[in-house]
């Protein structure tokens, strides 16, 4: 199932439809003014959707199940985004980069991809771009879910804003409790840790990878262009190992 729309439209269009998911998203949000098209499982509908009650936020995340769009449910608005090709490659890349360093260095992590987060009380709910337990990964390992209010937030999430800016969902992801932010704007890296008032501030080091900063991540990424993405990524994993152990000295 796939997912396109222009940036400045305010639908979204949604692949792969079945006539069965088709009813259960009507039954969880047609009172909120869809305005939608339903034609051989091609649904488009409002990406914006104002006053949606928890419940059917929940009924809709349930009819989508993992082929959920990117969204945030911030107390009763529901913004739904449609990734674009600029999009998903550069938070695959980075995906990558993460995974594979974490395997090459021992590095136990839990990946949990685009799993939706909330916080369990009922008010706001947001799916991620990448997502990965570090700190607290033998807290979750084996499981399989996501269970608001009883597993810990997951240690790093990542953005990418290349055709939407991810700012506003920032707000959510504190409520969350999520400790640290990567977030790729389209020109450059930014690291976020969460501050003890509950806000996201810039930081020159990641908490997760103290080793790495923005600029190393953006540095790599950038290589894209000139190289394959096998070649880049155990470039950077060379490098990342002989970073952590200057780090270690």
């Amino acid at each position: 199932m796939n997912a396109t729309s222009a940036q400045a439209d305010p639908y979204i269009v949604l692949y792969g439809i079945s006539w069965d998911q088709y009813e259960k998203i009507l039954e969880a949000l047609g009172e909120y003014h869809l305005r939608h098209t339903y034609v051989e499982g091609a649904l488009e509908m409002r990406g914006l959707l104002y006053g949606v009650a928890w419940e059917d936020y929940q009924a809709f995340l349930e009819a989508m199940g993992d082929h959920c769009p990117r969204h945030t449910y911030d107390r009763g608005t529901l913004e739904m985004m449609s990734p674009h090709k600029d999009h998903d490659w550069v938070k695959r890349l980075i995906g990558r980069m993460i995974e594979t360093m974490a395997l090459e260095l021992e590095i136990p992590i839990q990946s949990i991809g685009s799993t939706t987060l909330s916080g369990g009380r009922g008010e706001r709910g947001v799916q991620p771009d990448e997502a990965y337990y570090v700190a607290h990964e033998l807290e979750v390992r084996g499981k399989t879910t996501f269970e608001p209010g009883k597993d810990p937030p997951p240690d790093l999430v990542i953005e990418v804003d290349v055709t939407n800016s991810s700012l506003h969902r920032l707000p959510s992801f504190a409520m969350i409790g999520v400790p640290e932010v990567w977030r790729h704007d389209g020109k450059r890296m930014i690291f976020y840790r969460l501050d003890d008032d509950g806000n996201y501030a810039e930081t020159d080091n990641s908490t997760s990878f103290p080793f790495l900063s923005p600029d190393d991540i953006k540095r790599f990424l950038d290589q894209h262009t000139s190289i394959d993405e096998n070649s880049l990524i155990r470039s950077f994993v060379k490098w990342a190992g002989q970073e952590r152990e200057r780090h270690s000295q």
